[in-house]
């Protein structure tokens, strides 16, 4: 027999309970949808501005290391000119020392005053070549210390730019919440 006619006949129609369930169950998902985006959108505005402030943290951070670099092998360059210099004021000094003794066989007095008078000479080349060692130390100085005020400036303002786009981030999120 007909399968169809010894089953008892099913009501097609929904009973009235479930056609008021389904459309609050459909607004429901329909809110549950958009409070999802919402989240969504507000976890990728986040994760984008953390990823913009992590990559001009990260740039600045990199030049002031690369400056940092270069002052040190420019100061390192000063240096070893200036050690090279002071080895050539050395050996000078001791070449004409050397070249000294056959005028303190001849005259002492004399002898002793060129003496003198060279290592005067030669104290004030050292002294001026110091003193242009660590004017050249200073000016590096100053250098790192300007780069270091622009990194600290720039991080500043990136990460005063970060929290500014996360408030305005938060306040749209509020008000979408609120609507």
């Amino acid at each position: 027999m007909n399968e169809r006619s010894t089953r008892p006949q099913e009501s097609t129609r929904p009973a009235p309970e479930a056609t008021t369930r389904r459309p609050a169950a459909a607004e429901a998902a329909r809110d549950a949808a958009t409070v999802a985006g919402q989240v969504a959108g507000l976890g990728d505005e986040t994760l984008t501005v953390l990823a913009d402030a992590a990559q001009h943290a990260f740039r600045n951070v990199i030049e002031l290391s690369n400056q940092a670099s270069q002052e040190g092998a420019r100061q390192l360059t000063e240096w070893q000119q200036t050690n090279l210099e002071l080895m050539r004021e050395m050996q000078g000094a001791a070449l004409g020392w050397a070249t000294l003794w056959p005028e303190y066989l001849r005259d002492p007095v004399r002898g002793y005053q060129r003496s003198l008078e060279q290592s005067i000479q030669l104290t004030q080349r050292l002294v001026a070549l110091t003193r242009r060692n660590a004017e050249t130390l200073a000016q590096a100085c100053q250098r790192l210390e300007r780069a270091t005020d622009n990194t600290t400036r720039s991080l500043g303002e990136t990460f005063r730019d970060a929290s500014t786009k996360m408030h305005d981030a938060q306040a749209r999120a509020e008000r979408t919440r609120a609507a």
